[in-house]
């Protein structure tokens, strides 16, 4: 054969060629054509996934891990893209293949952006609304498709807002989105509140402690070995904070535009997400609907 002495130099680098990128795992958007290749610290972010529902115009917000799937909560933006707020869903997602694996909806007036989640264990979920929280039984709601009559609610007011939720293995947590620093601020909560206010409407004296937070702040998660993960963002940038116990910040990490909840799953991996890429948000510069496996090790 003609320049047969090329085919071993041709095998070796063939092994030697860069590998190409994972394809992101989900239902791709059919109106979008390209997300943005080069965003923060993208070398870190790992097993990417769509965020669900995006045809139908969700806008995803909370984000928690159970086992072998990974919750999102979204809200539809209604009566038009311009708006913050619509009805709520929560979306069940394999993580292994990306695969909505069911869902179910809040009670219509009852949820308005779902901003986070925590999964409290026993098949417990909690979800927090800007002035609403949610205890939920995981496996009647998504029999039934509907968190009616499988959960508990408490009404917060005051300095308490449900801009996202986490969970530290024994006790849930809100936080406040804001631009003023003295409201920048997460709140412990204790879980039997459900069973003493249900229905009811419970402010900041009935929080357990609270802790300052970063400014902007969209999401958060305890690790296994004690860190707090603070994501915040805009529009327009996007941070991860790694916090001690009491809140100080001990190192920031550029991330991409429109990060919202973070969640640590049961093998300590961080997740992040992304509403940036969203029919809502296609005026951004930045366009990466993703959910994504995060790696500290990587972060510069």
């Amino acid at each position: 054969m003609k320049n047969a002495w090329m085919l071993p130099l041709l095998a070796a680098l063939a092994g030697c060629a860069t590998p190409t990128a994972a394809p992101v795992l989900g239902t791709r958007p059919s109106y979008l054509e390209s997300v943005t290749a080069d965003v923060p610290n993208g070398a870190a972010l790992r097993h990417r996934i769509w965020t669900p529902a995006l045809d139908e115009g969700y806008v995803p917000q909370g984000l928690t891990s159970a086992g072998a799937h990974l919750f999102v909560s979204s809200y539809k933006p209604t009566p038009d893209l311009k708006a913050n707020t619509g009805p709520c869903r929560v979306f069940r997602i394999e993580i292994a293949s990306g695969t909505i694996a069911g869902h179910f909806d809040i009670p219509p007036g009852t949820c308005t952006h779902s901003g986070g989640m925590a999964y409290l264990g026993q098949g417990k979920l909690f979800l927090a609304d800007t002035r609403a929280l949610f205890l939920i039984d995981v496996d009647k709601a998504l029999a039934s498709g509907t968190s009616a009559g499988a959960s508990k609610s408490i009404k917060i007011t005051g300095e308490l807002r449900g801009s996202y939720a986490t969970f530290d293995g024994k006790d849930p947590w809100i936080g406040t989105w804001t631009k003023e620093q003295p409201k920048a601020r997460m709140f412990r909560l204790d879980q039997r509140l459900f069973d003493e206010f249900d229905g009811q409407t419970v402010r900041e004296n009935r929080a357990a402690e609270s802790i300052p937070v970063p400014l902007e702040a969209q999401g958060a998660a305890f690790d296994k070995a004690g860190n707090l993960w603070v994501s915040a963002s805009n529009g327009q940038w996007g941070k991860l904070y790694r916090l001690d116990r009491q809140g100080a910040v001990k190192a920031a990490y550029d991330m991409v535009a429109g990060l919202e909840d973070l969640t640590v799953d049961e093998a300590g991996r961080l997740w992040g997400l992304s509403e940036s890429g969203t029919r809502k948000y296609l005026h951004w510069p930045t366009r990466f609907p993703h959910i994504f496996q995060i790696d500290p090790a990587r972060l510069k």
